[in-house]
């Protein structure tokens, strides 16, 4: 036998273990493609609805500010787009909780649901389509919805949002933000700084590695804003959210094609 041939033996060895330890939803250009979907989505509700619909800091704070004001009307839509983002993270947590008792993965039933819901709000927005109403001077008419009617919308997408962002979160094995990207940020740089004093992080991963899978995330979110907008200003309003489905199409597929083994995010997580 070569002297090569134990090697080889061996790194088969050691390939495996990780291949199983991190499934199709914890990869990071799945991290990546999940933060473009929620990118694409808030191009929309920012240019029509004038909110971040998959980001609910904002709401959370304005909730509370229109409150002491005692402004009931003004309180209403970031309200409302909190507790549609709460309630479709809770129908995905008893959806992952049903499909995982029976023996099931979640994945393709949590991702299915997002792509039929996004189309219809897509056809929505296509089928109503008003006078642009966009918050910065652009010099390009979006066609955009009338707000307060792009405010249902919105809320829709709120709704998709806290589904996804429950049922995917985990990156490399890392609890990430695929919805929400602020912690990402944090990470990002964190593990920046922390390469200049140690080599190696978490797990055995490179500290630039995990800067890299953090600093991705954070291109996919904007990348899928700057896109998204471009999409809906070329295109036809409503076409970020048909691409939205479109990524959450090919994930379904993918998912499928691994025979749904080796798909869902595991349990548990690390912060640092």
């Amino acid at each position: 036998m070569s002297a090569s041939a134990p090697t080889a033996g061996f790194q088969v060895i050691q390939d495996h273990p990780e291949k199983i330890r991190f499934p199709l939803m914890e990869r990071p250009f799945v991290g990546f493609l999940l933060a473009f979907m929620a990118g694409t989505l808030n191009a929309w509700t920012l240019a029509n609805a004038s909110t971040f619909a998959t980001v609910q800091s904002g709401n959370v704070l304005s909730s509370g500010y229109w409150l002491i004001q005692g402004d009931w009307e003004k309180f209403q839509f970031p309200f409302i787009s909190v507790l549609a983002f709460g309630i479709g993270s809770a129908l995905s947590g008893v959806l992952m909780t049903a499909f995982l008792r029976s023996g099931r993965t979640f994945t393709v039933g949590i991702l299915s649901t997002q792509v039929v819901l996004l189309v219809i709000l897509g056809l929505v927005a296509m089928a109503t389509v008003g006078t642009a109403v966009v918050p910065w001077e652009t010099g390009l008419d979006l066609g955009a919805l009338p707000e307060e009617h792009a405010q249902y919308i919105a809320y829709g997408i709120s709704f998709v949002a806290g589904a996804q962002g429950n049922a995917f979160h985990k990156n490399h094995g890392m609890l990430y933000g695929a919805v929400a990207v602020t912690f990402v940020v944090q990470m990002a740089f964190n593990f920046l700084a922390q390469a200049a004093f140690k080599k190696v992080g978490i797990n055995g991963t490179p500290n630039l590695k995990w800067a890299g899978i953090f600093f991705l995330t954070l291109l996919g979110f904007s990348g899928g804003g700057a896109i998204g907008f471009l999409v809906d200003a070329t295109i036809v309003n409503g076409a970020s959210i048909f691409l939205s489905a479109a990524i959450a199409l090919a994930l379904v597929v993918a998912a499928l094609r691994m025979k749904r083994k080796n798909v869902d995010p595991t349990p548990g997580g690390s912060f640092a």
